[in-house]
Parts: structure tokens; C-alpha cells; sequence
């Protein structure tokens, strides 16, 4: 949130993450709301973990009254979205077009080239089309039960939902049982207790991904990958109906029978997560009172991979399976006292003020366990029927995070308002020598609509001028990155062992942001528009970054304070109401937000960026900066692909040898992004349409090398290698194809780099919602009400070229992972 920084967040050597989100336990029908921080003022008293904003999840509370029965139940259908057409599989004739002309220009002889296309079934009919086997239409089922209610000292809230979605890809489900409790009771006029207990319960099998556990380690298996790669002339089945796993053209021989895997492999999850609070609030006397808050979160995730004994990644192994088990154990503790007093008699001029001091710990375990050699029977997948373990380990890391914290806010007569404050973060991420950093921030607010002279302009309803600055810091890296290590578990010639683990940074210290905002909060027509807007400026100093130091050390890099970064941007708001009647009445919400970054100190001068070579860290440019040869097309005289010599782009060559290396000015991070959103209600109905829109960014199809000419000319191929040079004079982006191509025109270039922007219609949505109060009287209901929503329904992209799907992750790679969704749901509310 308002921009990046640059830290690596390197874990230390370990996945100390569990592969699932803590948030995907949880139900959303329990959120009351959700507050997003961003400015200085307001994410300074978080210290450290307000680093890159704060994000504030309130679940629902009771409310004075007899007790309240909510009902809930969703029922849905998702379908994959389809890739650009540029960016899909080609079918058997074009594909074996391909080939026989590949082979031509290949120089193949005419024997090679019918018996190259006799191997891998010219004519004999088989046109799979992959993309129809590996994806199907989920469903999803969501049901959510709550009661709520009260009286004058106790109020209470009680939920429970159950979850079930079915994958878009094969052997690929979830299932979440979720609960909540939510108890807030007045022991006295001064003392409440709120305790508030949240458990989710996720089952999951997944499909095979390109790492993690969830994946396995390999690609091959992966549908969405296979899907692309497999040629059309695969067939997945034999003449007898089942399972084609052979080894020869006509089958297998290099990737695998997706729907084999799927069908024999495993890959699930089982994830436990409890939340729970106890809140302690007392009033020592009216303008003081004191809140001890204890917050607790476990989380216990166990994942099984088994990879089976006849096809795939196991068979080599006669089977492989790898079990981890993870628990991870957190507690935060928080007290606080909180004083308002009033400065003069008549209340015009006030302060409050808070005082706390919080504490943070967390401890975390890992057991990873694996096994091979398993007996040639599919149901004995169990590690325990292997005949050879593997691997046994267990990993445990800790951290704490201590604080003592004030905040102060003054007001005077309703239209100034001062506020600042001060934080000492402690963290022990770091030495002895700076374990401590010390953040503050000061804001200042004038409510202009409260001037007397803003009594005379009707046409304003509502000015406020905003501004801050403050600083938090960041100490997102490695448990012990500090410190320098040994690590243990090396078997030399079966003597246990020991060898240099981590080179340590006894000088390591909290990366610190500063942030500038300024904005106002604008109300015409009687509120009828609305309009916030901000501008910011962030400075990251001190960055936690992976310094390239001599391999000659054993290392090849060490964690240190290196480099900054500066974010930015604007962020608007406008929210406008142009029909407003009885009946019907049409709101229009748009947000739009720019942010530009660039690195603005980099002492050891340009270096790879820590996530990965494919980016270049150099000051002035951004971030995220592709470094890479510059494309220049194709030579319409030859067919051959050509890249510019430098970063002048004056003269080109056919060599990829001979062309450097330089930052080609493209960004996998946006520059504008945002959405547009609609409300039409009419009577009791109402249509919602919302569209989110990203621009400015970079797509790497980093897989493109497989699917791309003709270096791997037995894989399935993109749809738009129909546009290759074929004669001479043919102007095209795409070079001639050549079986067994050298040249590397699909790889190392920016030529695979594509625009990332997009339009998206994110949700459209029809309800109803039964106002009938004699009708509801003889349904025994309180309320009713009805939905459809659609989904994804809709993308526009700017790019003809891009191969995949658009929304990709921070760093613009496409890992040919499980594509985004498309669905429609119907839904139903009601309460009694």
C-alpha cells in the first residue's frame, strides 16, 4: 500500500510460512468490516508492523435484543478463463504444419520427415484438446448459520459456516468448517470483558504447482503447464479405455498423463487455525479508563505429497512420498491507557491521549519426513509401507517484538486537530547492538466546513485539509539473519558433520520508511459528491536487501542495511449520486491511484535484485526493472531473429551472443490501477457492476522457450507461431521455425515481455430484498433477501501478443500456474 519497499523477506534458509493463507480459514460472513491505513499518522503507532500499511479486521458483534438468527447459503459454478488467443494451444493440423515445415527448414531429408511425422501420428485422427480434459466446471456450496443478541450487560455472537468448492483443475477440491464466538459482558458500570474465539478447519487437495509442497518440486505434472506443453497427438487414453502412461512418441516420454496424476497422485492439506482474545477493559474513572487485550493464534497445517509408482515424478523411485507437519504458536499482548480531558470549560478545546506497551512472540516448528520405494499397489500410498526413509528432520525458529507506544490527539472547537505519536520498537531480528528503532509521526487536520465563512457557500457540505509524516520500520527477514552460524546434520563419510550456515551481519538494523501525505476530504450538492484525494511521498532507507558479496567466501551474498527506495503517487476517490428519488436512485464509485517508484541509493552500485536475475537494481529506475536483450524483430530477408547490439538500439544483429544485456525501460510493477463501480436500486431491487483496471506493468512469460519456435519442437505450441516468416519479404514478429532451432529467439529477450494492462469486469450483481412487512410476518422472518452474482465475466487487454492471463503476481512472472476463474452465483439471506 502506497507503494512497495524493498525488502526480500528472506525466510533464513527455511519455508516458515504455512502454504496456507491464515485469511483462508477464515469465514467472511463474520467480518463486520474492513479499515485500510496507509498514512503516517495512522500506521506510525504500529511501528514495525505498520511497515507497509495496516489492515483491520473486524469480526461481528451482538447487539441489545432478543436473539437473532441470521441464514446464509450460496450455490455457484466456476469455469477457468481461457488464455488470450495469442496465448493458446494449437490443435493437431497446425501443429503438424509446424512440424513438417520445421523439418524443411531444418533441412531434413523427405525418409527423416515421414517418419518423424509417422512417429508422432500424422493422420491417424487423435486431436486432444488438452485445456477440455484438465479443467472442468466447479461448484461451490456455502452455508453460514449465525445467532446474535443481548441485554443491558452481556451481548453475544455465535457462527458457523461450512464451505465446499470444487477446483476448476482436476484433483483439485477445498472444504472449510468454520465457527465463531463472540462474548462481551459488563461485570460492573466500569469493568467488561470481551472474549472472542474464532476457529477454521480447511481440508484441500491440490494440483501441482512449479515448487512448494503443493506442488511437489516439478512442472510436469502441472496442469496448467501440460495443458500448453502436450502436443494434441497425445492421447491420454489407450483403445481399451484406460489410462495411457507409455513411454513412446504416441504417449509420454518426457511429460506426464495429467489425468494419471491426478487420479493416483496426492497432494493435501489439512490446515487448523484458532484465534482467540480476551479483552479486559476498565474505567477508573470517567476520563480515564485502562484495556488489557491477550491475543492468541495457532496454526497447525499437515500436508501429504505422494507421488505414485508407475508414472510421474515417483516412478524412478518405485514411489515417493513427503509429509510436514507445521505448528505455529503466536501470542500478542497489549495494555493501554486511554485519557481524554477537556483543556477549557466548555469542551471546545480537548486531548486524548494513549499510553500502552505491547509484546509479540512467536514459535514455530517443522517436521519434514520422506520415503520411497513402495509396493506396486496404488492404495498403499501410507509413507509407512515404504521400504526406504529418506529424510527426517525438524526445524524450530522463534522471534519476539516488544513496544511501548503513545499517541495523543488535540482538538479545538470541532476544526483543528493535532495528533502525533511515538513508538520504540524492539525486535529480536536483530543484534545486541540494535535490537531497538524509534518511530514517530505528527498530522494536522482542519475541518474547514466548520468556519464561519463556509456557512455562506451552499454549494460545499463538506472540506477537510489532511497532512502527516511519519516513520515505521521493517524487519521482515530471517529469524537469525544476524547472526553468523553454523549448521549441523552433514554426513561425511558417515562422521556427523558441520559447515558455515549463515555469514551473519552483526550490524544488521531496522530498515526505516518515512512517509509524507497530504489530502483532502471534499462534499458538494449535499453530499451528493464526494471526493477524497491524497498525494504521498514514501523514502525507504536502510533497506534489508541481499548484498552480492565474493563466492570466494563460501557465500554469495549476506543481508544488510543496502540501498533505498522512493514511492510516490496520488490516490483518488470521487463517489458521486447523479438520481436520487423515492424509487430509484443510481451511485457511481471510482478510485484511482498512481504510484512511481524508483531506487534512490544503491552504494555498491547496480546489482541483481534478490528476487530474481531477471531484474537489474539500479538508481533512478524502478524496482522491479527487466534487464535483458532488446528485441528488434524479425529479418523479413531470412526469417532470422534479431536483437539490438545495446542499449542504443542503432544497429541489430542475428547473434544472441552478440547482443548486451541492458534495462529494457519495462516494469513488472503498475503505475495506475484502480476501479469503477456502479449501483442502480430501483424499489427493492438492486444491480451492483464494478470494474478494476491495472496499467503501466510488464508480464515475463518466463515458460515461453517451450512453446515458442522451434528449439523444443515436439512440445505443443502458442496459437500465434501461425504468424511465423515463411518467404521472404514476410514482415512478422514471429521468426521462420526451424526443427531443433539454436538461435534462442524465444528466450533472453524482451520480446517475451508483454504489456500487463488490463480491464476487468470484476463483479456484476442482481438482488432483491423482500420488504413486505405482511408477508415476512407470515414467513415467521425478520428479512429475505436474493442474489446473483457473475464473477470475471469479462477482460479486455491491450496487449494482442500476451500468452496468459493478465492479473500475475508482484513480480510479473507467468508460471503457467492454475488460471484465474470465472463464476456465477445465486445466494439467499435471511433472518429471523
Amino acid at each position: 500500500m502506497n507503494g512497495g519497499d524493498l525488502s526480500n523477506g528472506n525466510g533464513g534458509g527455511f519455508n516458515i510460512n504455512p502454504s496456507t493463507n491464515v485469511l483462508a480459514t477464515l469465514n467472511a460472513d463474520d467480518i463486520e468490516s474492513v479499515t485500510i491505513l496507509k498514512d503516517a499518522a495512522a500506521t506510525s503507532i504500529y511501528g514495525s508492523r505498520g511497515g507497509n500499511g495496516v489492515i483491520i479486521i473486524t469480526t461481528k458483534s451482538g447487539k441489545n435484543g432478543k436473539t437473532q438468527f441470521n441464514f446464509s447459503a450460496e450455490y455457484g459454478s466456476n469455469n477457468v478463463i481461457l488464455p488470450p488467443p495469442a496465448g493458446r494451444p494449437l490443435q493437431a493440423n497446425d501443429w503438424f504444419t509446424l512440424l513438417k515445415e520445421g523439418l524443411v527448414n531444418a533441412n531434413a531429408s523427405q525418409t527423416t520427415i515421414n517418419n518423424t511425422l509417422a512417429s508422432y501420428g500424422y493422420g491417424n485422427g487423435v486431436d486432444i484438446h488438452w485445456f477440455d480434459l484438465v479443467t472442468r466446471t466447479g461448484v461451490q456450496n456455502q452455508y453460514n448459520l449465525s445467532a446474535s443478541g443481548g441485554d443491558g450487560k452481556t451481548k453475544y455472537f455465535i457462527s458457523g459456516g461450512y464451505f465446499k468448492q470444487q477446483g476448476t483443475t482436476i484433483g483439485t477440491d477445498l472444504t472449510r468448517y468454520s465457527g465463531n464466538i463472540k462474548v462481551s459482558h459488563a461485570a460492573t458500570d466500569r469493568l467488561t470483558f470481551t472474549t472472542k474465539v474464532t476457529v477454521g478447519d480447511v481440508v484441500q487437495n491440490s494440483a501441482l504447482a512449479s515448487s512448494g509442497i503443493s506442488g511437489g518440486g516439478g512442472y510436469f505434472g502441472n496442469p496448467g503447464y501440460v495443458a500448453l506443453v502436450l502436443r494434441p497427438t497425445q492421447n491420454p487414453f489407450n483403445p481399451d479405455g484406460t489410462l495411457n502412461i507409455s513411454n513412446n512418441n504416441l504417449g509420454f516420454p518426457a511429460h506426464y498423463n495429467p489425468l494419471y496424476i491426478a487420479a493416483n497422485d496426492k497432494r493435501w492439506l489439512k490446515a487448523l487455525t484458532i484465534l482467540g482474545s480476551e479483552n479486559i477493559e476498565y474505567k477508573i474513572w470517567k476520563s480515564l479508563k485502562f484495556t488489557s487485550n491477550l491475543g492468541l493464534q495457532y496454526n497447525g497445517n499437515e500436508e501429504y505429497q505422494f507421488n505414485n509408482q508407475f508414472h510421474g515424478d515417483g516412478s524412478g523411485t518405485a514411489g515417493y512420498a513427503l509429509s510436514i507437519y507445521t505448528r505455529n504458536f503466536l501470542w500478542n499482548w497489549y495494555n493501554q491507557f486511554d485519557y481524554h480531558f477537556d483543556i477549557n470549560r466548555n469542551k471546545k478545546f480537548s486531548a486524548d491521549v494513549k499510553v500502552g506497551y505491547e509484546a509479540t512472540r512467536n514459535a514455530y516448528l517443522q517436521q519434514q519426513g520422506s520415503a520411497q520405494s513402495f509396493p506396486p499397489k496404488l492404495d498403499l500410498y501410507s509413507s509407512q509401507n515404504a521400504a526406504t526413509s529418506t529424510l527426517g528432520i525438524q526445524i524450530s525458529s522463534d522471534y519476539a517484538f516488544t513496544g511501548a507506544y503513545s499517541n495523543a490527539n488535540i482538538t479545538y472547537d470541532d476544526r483543528f486537530s493535532l495528533y502525533g505519536s511515538f513508538r520504540r520498537d524492539g525486535s529480536s531480528r536483530f543484534g545486541s547492538s540494535n535490537p531497538y528503532g524509534n518511530f514517530y509521526s505528527v498530522g494536522f487536520a482542519w475541518n474547514v466546513m466548520n468556519e464561519n465563512f463556509m456557512k455562506r457557500i451552499e454549494l460545499i457540505n463538506n472540506l477537510k485539509l489532511r497532512a502527516s509524516y511519519g516513520t515505521n520500520g521493517n524487519a521482515e527477514i530471517g529469524n537469525y539473519q544476524w547472526r553468523p552460524s553454523y549448521g549441523f546434520g552433514y554426513n561425511y563419510n558417515g562422521v556427523a558433520g558441520g559447515t558455515f550456515n549463515n555469514i551473519g551481519n552483526i550490524n544488521l538494523t531496522w530498515e526505516k520508511n518515512k512517509q509524507f501525505d497530504v489530502g483532502f476530504d471534499l462534499g458538494l450538492l449535499k453530499n451528493r459528491i464526494n471526493v477524497i484525494a491524497d498525494y504521498y511521498v514514501r523514502k525507504t532507507d536502510g533497506s534489508l536487501l541481499s548484498q552480492q558479496i565474493s563466492r570466494t567466501t563460501g557465500f554469495t551474498g549476506v543481508i544488510s542495511n543496502l540501498g533505498g527506495l522512493e514511492n510516490k503517487g496520488i490516490e483518488l476517490t470521487i463517489s458521486v449520486t447523479p438520481i436520487q428519488t423515492r424509487d430509484f436512485s443510481w451511485q457511481i464509485n471510482f478510485n484511482y491511484a498512481r504510484n512511481k517508484n524508483y531506487v534512490s541509493n544503491l552504494p555498491t552500485g547496480d546489482q541483481y535484485n534478490p528476487q530474481s536475475s531477471a531484474f537489474l537494481m539500479r538508481v533512478g529506475q524502478p524496482f522491479y526493472s527487466f534487464y535483458t536483450r532488446a528485441w528488434a524483430g524479425v529479418d523479413p530477408n531470412s526469417g532470422s531473429p534479431l536483437w539490438y547490439t545495446d542499449s542504443t538500439k542503432s544497429t541489430t544483429t542475428t547473434s544472441f551472443a552478440s547482443a548486451k544485456l541492458f534495462l529494457v525501460g519495462k516494469s513488472a510493477s503498475p503505475t495506475d490501477f484502480g476501479g469503477l463501480g456502479n449501483v442502480f436500486n430501483y424499489k427493492n431491487f438492486t444491480l451492483g457492476i464494478d470494474f478494476y483496471y491495472n496499467y503501466g506493468n510488464y508480464i515475463i512469460d518466463n515458460y515461453a522457450r517451450f512453446f515458442t519456435d522451434g528449439s523444443f519442437p515436439t512440445r505443443g505450441k502458442y496459437a500465434f507461431m501461425m504468424n511465423r516468416w515463411q518467404k521472404k519479404g514476410d514482415v512478422t514478429n514471429v521468426p521462420k521455425y526451424v526443427y531443433g532451432d539454436a538461435t534462442n529467439g524465444a528466450t533472453g529477450s524482451d520480446r517475451i515481455i508483454y504489456k500487463g494492462d488490463y480491464i476487468r469486469l470484476r463483479n456484476v450483481q442482481v438482488g432483491y430484498r423482500l420488504t413486505n412487512k405482511t408477508v415476512l410476518t407470515k414467513l415467521h422472518l425478520s428479512a429475505l433477501a436474493f442474489y446473483v452474482r457473475g464473477s470475471n465475466l469479462w477482460t479486455k487487454i491491450y496487449d494482442n501478443n500476451l500468452t496468459s492471463d493478465p492479473e500475475q503476481g508482484v513480480q510479473g512472472f507467468n508460471n503457467q500456474s492454475v488460471a484465474p476463474s470465472k463464476s456465477v452465483t445465486v445466494g439467499l439471506n435471511v433472518t429471523f
